[in-house]
């Protein structure tokens, strides 16, 4: 039976993604009486569950929205096995399977059930992303049908202190009675009313007892508390933080949130819908701040002209980055990769058609940290530079062909040529002959790729030391 085991489990990881490893498991247990047995019984083969298919659920499956009595079924089959789960992504629509889904988690664990070895916990919710339990939206307050409680301590408040990755996503949970998140290494919290969020000192406290934190994803939900607020906190060094997310805030969160922790080894930076208010203080707090960055995403962003200064300066304090994801930007912040840092001055080289067609602002008013270097004005013979000398990779979506056609033979006119590009298929067939001829001619290497899967450039980049 251990030679049996031994098998499926090299067959099994020898798949090539896990949904195809899943299938090879079950297919493995039609084979005879002794492969089903041992398949079944050996539980290290079954620690990632996916749900994919309508019940009774033979297969695998990754995604589940069905009626709040089907997950109830669901869940009661599963509960034998969940102290052998190693990660369990959840992803429902509605509230009612997913507070059937809290309450299950927190009966286990109070019930004096075999302790968890879950490594791995995501929950989401895709439903619309303004309706919370007890909570108004368009008049009405939404109760959820057969669900008293709403509130739940994550795993009943046991411990667990295999837990290394933590999803929250437009759910939340009793963040004070919940003692199983420390030592983490990814915490991505996403759509969380504030009032719903881990109060400030527990998200602390979080960040503080996990000291090897590599992933923090901050996406519209944080600390619940006055971002205004003036009290000082001792900033959290987190050494080992790799990549930071920081997403659909409004301007006075953004700067006190990353006020609290320190990450100089932050390698893989997101700002996306970052818009439409003043995030001049955000940016102007950066400046400096993570100066490792290799990759920065700019989604739905946009730079308005008094804050384009400081938006330069920010660039500029980047030197290392090497590979841009460009998504749903305008000329307003494209430009700022094309003025000189020093002289605050758009790059000389670029014609006065250039400047025009991209709107360029060539009038600000400078403070300390935005302030042209006099020495640079004064000397004729410098030369210019751009921010960000090493980006040349692009990784685009949904820009306006005329936009990113502009900006590479922009970037290409001042020096620093971009050399490999990106682009979604949606994008791709947006272009007319001409414009991919002349972004053909302006880029070594053109790609189509799909949206959210990783280059190879990518990876290496978070993994160079």
């Amino acid at each position: 039976m251990e030679i049996l085991s031994n098998i499926i489990r090299y067959i099994v990881w020898s798949a090539p993604s896990p949904p195809i490893g899943i299938s090879w498991r079950l297919q493995l247990t039609w084979v005879s009486r002794h492969l089903r047995h041992a398949a079944i019984s050996d539980s290290t083969l079954w620690n990632a569950i996916w749900f994919r298919d309508d019940p009774p659920f033979e297969r695998s499956l990754a995604f589940v929205e069905r009626s709040d009595q089907e997950v109830c079924s669901l869940l009661k089959a599963l509960t034998p096995h969940l102290h052998h789960i190693r990660m369990l992504i959840i992803l429902l629509d509605n509230w009612e399977p997913i507070l059937s889904v809290l309450k299950w988690l927190s009966d286990h664990g109070k019930n004096g059930n075999p302790p968890l070895m879950m490594e791995r916990f995501e929950i989401h919710r895709t439903g619309n992303p303004y309706i919370w339990p007890g909570l108004v939206y368009r008049g009405e307050r939404f109760d959820p049908v057969n669900h008293n409680v709403s509130l739940y301590s994550l795993f009943g408040g046991i411990y667990i202190p295999e837990l290394k990755s933590f999803t929250m996503n437009g759910v939340y949970i009793d963040w004070a009675n919940t003692p199983s998140l420390d030592n983490l290494n990814t915490l991505d919290l996403r759509r969380i009313p504030l009032e719903l969020c881990p109060p400030l000192p527990r998200f602390r406290q979080i960040l503080a007892s996990s000291p090897m934190l590599t992933k923090l994803s901050l996406d519209g939900a944080g600390p619940a508390g006055n971002p205004t607020s003036t009290q000082n906190y001792s900033a959290i060094d987190l050494p080992h933080l790799h990549t930071l997310v920081l997403a659909n805030f409004a301007a006075p969160f953004t700067r006190s949130i990353v006020a609290h922790f320190t990450a100089p080894n932050v390698k893989d930076l997101t700002i996306m819908n970052f818009r439409g208010e003043n995030y001049g203080p955000f940016y102007e707090f950066m400046i400096g701040r993570f100066r490792n960055i290799k990759i920065l995403t700019l989604y739905t962003t946009n730079c308005p002209p008094d804050i384009l200064p400081t938006v330069i300066k920010w660039l500029d304090s980047m030197p290392l980055l090497t590979y841009a994801r460009l998504a749903a930007l305008e000329y307003d912040i494209l430009q700022a990769f094309l003025f000189d840092p020093d002289t605050m001055q758009a790059h000389p080289a670029l014609q006065p058609q250039m400047r025009t067609s991209f709107g360029m602002v060539e009038e600000f008013t400078f403070n300390e940290v935005t302030a042209p270097l006099q020495e640079a004005l004064d000397d004729a013979d410098r030369e210019p530079r751009l921010p960000n000398p090493r980006l040349n990779i692009l990784e685009v979506q949904n820009i306006r062909p005329q936009i990113f056609a502009k900006f590479i033979g922009a970037r290409k006119i001042c020096g620093i040529p971009v050399k490999k590009t990106y682009i979604a298929k949606a994008m791709i067939s947006s272009f007319n002959g001409p414009l991919l001829e002349y972004i053909r001619q302006h880029i070594e290497g053109l790609m189509i790729v799909d949206v959210g899967a990783k280059t190879q450039e990518e990876e290496e980049l978070l993994n160079e030391p």
